[in-house]
């Protein structure tokens, strides 16, 4: 499986402020730290993507270092242990499918193709 480094081109800071403008978001089931956004430079790199429809699922393959790690404990005794992470290399395929004996020849065609060895 090949890695795409997705390492962002250089910018001024003004192209950094008009480009990742925070913006209001609907309530996630997910924690926001958990949201990978992909933005133009990626996707060229990961045209898979720009096929998908909202809500479609997909297997993200990725290669990260380690930047932090805390652990922190409270008065009352409880501790919290966080790690962070910095993806640098990724590959994004479908989700693998399931084998049916119902599969339309367009199903079974995607099955096959998507489901080969990695």
């Amino acid at each position: 499986m090949k890695l795409v480094d997705m390492k962002l081109p250089k910018k001024s800071k003004k192209e950094m402020k008009e480009e990742y403008a925070i913006s209001p978001m609907n309530e996630e089931r997910y924690p926001y730290g958990l949201r990978i956004t992909f933005e133009q430079e990626q996707l060229k790199d990961l045209p898979y993507l720009k096929e998908k429809k909202v809500g479609d699922k997909c297997m993200i393959y990725c290669e990260a270092v380690i930047t932090d790690t805390r652990m922190s404990e409270r008065q009352n005794g409880k501790t919290n242990h966080s790690v962070g992470l910095q993806i640098e290399k990724v590959d994004v395929k479908p989700k693998k499918m399931q084998y049916s004996k119902k599969m339309t020849p367009k199903e079974y065609k995607e099955y096959r193709e998507n489901n080969g060895d990695e």
